[in-house]
C-alpha cells in the first residue's frame, strides 16, 4: 500500500491520499502534480529534487491489525 504526500519545503508535507494500490497513488500523484504545477515521483531510491515542492509516493506505514 502507498502514500501520497504533497511535499513543500516552507510548510513541510500534506497528506493527499493513504492506503491505495500501485495504479491508484499513480493516478492521484499524476493529477495532483498537474494541478499543482510540480513533479513528480517515488520517494524510495531518489533525491529530494531543488526545487522544493513535489508530489511523492511513499510505502504505507504498517498498519496494526
Amino acid at each position: 500500500m502507498y502514500d501520497v504526500l504533497f511535499l513543500d519545503r516552507t510548510h513541510g508535507e500534506k497528506l493527499l491520499a493513504s492506503g491505495l494500490d500501485h495504479d491508484d497513488a499513480c493516478r492521484v500523484a499524476r493529477v495532483e502534480s498537474q494541478r499543482r504545477g510540480v513533479g513528480r515521483m517515488f520517494l524510495a531510491g531518489s533525491e529530494v529534487g531543488s526545487r522544493g515542492e513535489m508530489v511523492v509516493i511513499v510505502e504505507s506505514p504498517a498498519r496494526a491489525a
